[in-house]
């Protein structure tokens, strides 16, 4: 019974995070808020959080592993290119479709990303009160999704999903759903960090 609890107490929570007017809170399904679809969501953070000093894997509490159905969380290598100190931290699901990671990105914020990614190909989104980017792609290893949360000036976290592990029906809007719902669930434990 409790199992059933914690994911619909998580969602209750989630939802009150979503919102599609500035300040106006809504119910329903948690996803994020499309604003725009290359400029940059209105309002502010609702927290400057250092990624420098963050470990992502703290961000999945057993409340988000539970509601998720995370099976596994484990700290991986950083990423060189997302700058010094950088962090990663990947998860798997009960369900094998798609596999996640969140990293910290610190060497550029949302100016950086809007040129090397292509403010084109981004659609802004609110994340839990931050102003986010989806972007959609196909990878050599499957579909994939990235969510990017505008944590601080300069710092970027990046969750995503990547499918197709051995599931040919895998799809890209798929790990958009599952890169988002992760970002979703992360996002009010970013806020007390």
């Amino acid at each position: 019974m409790r199992r059933l609890v914690v994911p619909f107490v998580l969602v209750a929570v989630l939802s009150a995070c979503t919102s599609t007017d500035q300040g106006s809170p809504t119910t329903g399904n948690p996803a994020p808020t499309t604003e725009t679809s290359t400029g940059s969501p209105a309002g502010n953070r609702p927290k400057a959080v250092d990624l420098k000093a963050l470990d992502p894997c703290s961000l999945y509490t057993d409340e988000v592993k539970t509601a998720l159905g995370v099976r596994l969380v484990t700290p991986r290598d950083p990423q060189a290119d997302y700058g010094e100190g950088s962090k990663t931290c990947s998860n798997n699901y009960e369900n094998p479709a798609y596999s996640s990671s969140i990293y910290t990105l610190l060497n550029g914020g949302v100016d950086r990303l809007k040129k090397t990614v292509g403010e084109a190909k981004l659609t802004a989104v609110r994340v839990t009160g931050y102003p986010a980017y989806i972007d959609k792609r196909e990878t050599g290893a499957g579909p994939a999704c990235d969510v990017y949360v505008d944590a601080n000036d300069g710092q970027l976290l990046l969750v995503n999903a990547v499918g197709g592990f051995g599931e040919d029906k895998t799809t890209v809007d798929g790990a958009c759903e599952q890169a988002t719902k992760l970002a979703m669930a992360v996002g009010p434990v970013l806020m007390t960090r």
